[in-house]
Order: structure tokens, then C-alpha cells, then sequence
């Protein structure tokens, strides 16, 4: 979910709606000024977010006690778990 799921994509659905609450904040008082965007620095938000939400819930793991496993996972059978390591 943090990685490739529901916190990328609320980030990203979250920051889509700022343009209509732009327009529509004019009818209320505020005044318009330079709007622009940029995708490369949302894109590059989001990664550091997510990379401080895994850095957290790996630190709340590995200070659990649990055997704590890093890297890319399997599900080979009903029981077991295949790993691969995050350098391969």
C-alpha cells in the first residue's frame, strides 16, 4: 500500500484537485496570481513521502522483535515466502 498503492495514489489524486479549488477560491475573495505546475517536483514529493512512511514502518518492525525481512517477496506456496534482496 505505501510503496505502490493507496498513499501514492492519494497523494497524487489529492494534489490534482488544487487547480479547481484555485478557480473556484477567485468567486470568494482570493485574487489569481502566476499558476503553473510542476510535475517532476510532485512526482518527486510523493517519493520522498513514501520513503519516509517505509523508513518509519521499517523502523517500527525491526524494533518489534519480528524476524524482519528486506526486499521483493513471492508467495510460492500456501506456506512459503520466496525473497529476492533489494540488490538482487
Amino acid at each position: 500500500c505505501v510503496l505502490r498503492g493507496c498513499v501514492p495514489k492519494k497523494l497524487l489524486v489529492y494534489a490534482s484537485s488544487f487547480q479547481a479549488e484555485f478557480r473556484d477560491a477567485c468567486g470568494f475573495g482570493w485574487e489569481e496570481s502566476k499558476r503553473g505546475f510542476d510535475l517532476k517536483h510532485l512526482m518527486d514529493k510523493k517519493t520522498a513521502e513514501v520513503q519516509r512512511l517505509n523508513g518509519i514502518y521499517g523502523r517500527l518492525l525491526k524494533n518489534s522483535g519480528c524476524d524482519y525481512v528486506e526486499g521483493r517477496g513471492k508467495i510460492v506456496d500456501p506456506h512459503s515466502v520466496e525473497v529476492t534482496a533489494p540488490d538482487g
